[in-house]
């Protein structure tokens, strides 16, 4: 065992955030921490870390001392990073070898105005360096893919494979954990429950229960249907008791006796019936929440022609950094379609051109006239004095209501609507963005980044409103679990191009995508060995991931995971 929680309680002022948490971490568990926003995840976090005191409870470690590594959720504090030019042991060694693999290198000769103006990909690369740099035996990462793109996640889930500690992660990036973790503990009302596997596993689990509770509701339904019929009755015959009590009894000795007591074992049914039905009521299985329906307008995709973009020969670069050049590429009407590329590769600025906010170098896009377009930026506007019912008081009844009930289940609560947009959180106005986005008269939605500050669950339902969707989307987002299940095509950023691939992210890292130019035999091998030795790997990390040190299989899985890790270094 290496850590015992037993009854922890942490309050808020009057709001009770943790309620009796008990919990058991042992050497080389893989933890995905999953809750809605709000519920207390970072708060648990910081309490197992020491950085907060809890208010009830006790935490136990057989160890006389425990070396916690600790991903905050946004490493923004500058002398976090200055401290690193005063350690050389920090610039060298470990560190070092690890801030290389994600792209951070020389650290050493920064300047300090270098790394104050860190971007928000940098800043996570290296506090991810700094915690495997201090060995820890527990390491606590608290939204570690934020920023990070599709390579800097892949290094870190093989970082996390080798890793001989243990690891709790909090994330909402579903493919991540599904990657990394063997368990997944939710935290609902206070209280932590555990499910085995994956998030893929816990889903299937949750999905399970959630019919059985419907089912076990439904029967309920149906056995207090018989109760209110019983007690119908027993009422109507009790009333017929009562009435030959006073009709009956008269002229008969001991007859007005005999019906009284017929009348009362009558209303005693009543009542033990009518207590039975309000135990049920109370105590009984509840409903299950109902998912949210969003019904569109779907006849958008059928006005107009059927090419809604097309983009001919556009380059564009600033002063000498290359972005994209000589690419043409096409959207059709109702297509959804993921944009996907590394960080600075040139992702936001497309859609900007698109919009027509940033000008190219060369070529040309052609946008439909007819096009009503919507643009979800990740930077949104602040001080907004409007309220969401401000916005929409145009739109009839059914459309505002559909969209409050959108909200509501992306997770903004019913009074959070009225409230000015200026003076919400961001995750909020976020989630307020979309559902106007989502829930427009819009042909085309333009989303960058969209997922951020969104929960698990919100992110599910923002999933699933997106499919729906009968318009057509470009998607630029890091979370590849989204990417694969919205988008039925790709533009990819490669070799300074834009390319159409069709079929979704997964066909696209799964085989080699078709290359122009290349005339030279090797070179073609080399990236076919390539790309079916990172297929290879992902498959070799996806069944590590469902293992712990020690069992069955870990060990040769372990083994062929190195040797594929050797063979992708020697091809350079």
């Amino acid at each position: 065992m290496l850590l015992s929680c037993r009854n922890l309680k942490k309050s808020f002022g009057d709001r009770l955030v943790l309620n009796g948490i008990n919990l058991d971490i042992r050497r080389g568990d893989r933890i995905g921490l999953v809750g809605r926003n709000g519920t207390g995840k970072t708060t648990l976090a910081n309490i197992l870390t020491g950085n907060l005191d809890y208010d009830e409870g006790s935490i136990i470690t057989p160890r006389r001392k425990l070396n916690i590594g600790y991903l905050r959720q946004a490493e923004t504090h500058p002398e976090l990073l200055l401290n690193v030019l005063d350690n050389p042991v920090e610039v060298g060694g470990e560190f070092q070898r690890l801030a290389s693999h994600l792209r951070i290198s020389r650290i050493e000769e920064w300047s300090e105005e270098r790394l104050k103006n860190l971007s928000g990909g940098e800043k996570t690369r290296m506090a991810l360096a700094r915690v495997w740099a201090t060995y820890p035996d527990l390491v606590i990462l608290d939204e570690p893919t934020n920023h990070l793109d599709y390579k800097g996640v892949d290094y870190l889930i093989s970082e996390l494979a080798h890793f001989q500690g243990t690891a709790i992660i909090i994330s909402h990036d579903r493919y991540f954990l599904d990657r990394t973790v063997s368990q997944i503990m939710e935290l609902e009302n206070g209280t932590v429950r555990l499910y085995p596997g994956n998030y893929s596993a816990y889903r299937e689990a949750r999905q399970k229960e959630r019919e059985n509770q419907q089912h076990a509701f439904e029967s309920q339904q149906k056995e207090q249907k018989k109760i209110e019929d019983a007690i119908a009755q027993l009422k109507s015959w009790s009333d017929k008791a009562h009435r030959e009590s006073r009709q009956k009894a008269q002229g008969r000795k001991g007859g007005k006796e005999y019906f009284r007591k017929k009348a009362k074992k009558r209303d005693q049914a009543v009542k033990s019936q009518l207590k039975r039905l309000e135990k049920m009521r109370q105590e009984g299985v509840k409903r299950p929440q109902k998912e949210l329906q969003v019904n569109f307008n779907l006849s958008a995709q059928e006005k107009g022609g059927r090419r809604l973009l097309e983009a001919a020969d556009v380059s564009k670069a600033f002063d000498k950094l290359l972005l994209f050049k000589d690419s043409s590429f096409y959207v059709n009407r109702g297509e959804k379609v993921g944009i996907w590329g590394p960080n600075g590769c040139g992702k936001t600025t497309l859609l900007q051109a698109i919009l027509g906010q940033e000008g190219l170098d060369n070529g040309e896009i052609f946008l439909s006239e007819s096009a009503r377009v919507a643009y979800v930026s990740q930077e949104l506007p602040q001080g907004e004095k409007n309220s969401l019912r401000d916005l929409v008081r145009e739109r009839t009844i059914t459309e505002q209501k559909l969209t409050f009930q959108l909200l509501v289940n992306l997770g903004v609560p019913y009074d959070r609507l009225q409230i000015p947009l200026g003076d919400l959180s961001r995750g909020e106005r976020m989630k307020i963005a979309l559902g106007l986005a989502i829930m427009g008269d819009y042909d085309l939605l333009l989303l960058d980044e969209p997922t951020n500050h969104l929960d698990l669950f919100s992110r599910e339902a923002f999933e699933e409103s997106l499919v729906r969707f009968p318009g057509a989307i470009l998607l630029v987002t890091h979370d590849r679990y989204l990417t694969e299940e919205v988008c039925d095509c790709l533009l990819v950023f490669e070799d300074h191009q834009v390319r159409r691939i069709e079929g979704n992210l997964e066909d696209y890292l799964a085989k080699k995508p078709p290359l122009k130019h290349h005339t030279d035999p090797d070179n073609t091998n080399r990236e076919e060995d390539r790309l079916l030795l990172e297929a290879q790997i992902s498959g070799v990390l996806s069944e590590l991931s469902l293992r712990k040190p020690g069992e069955e299989n870990y060990a040769l899985l372990d083994q062929e995971y190195r040797e594929l890790l050797q063979r992708r270094k020697d091809l350079g």
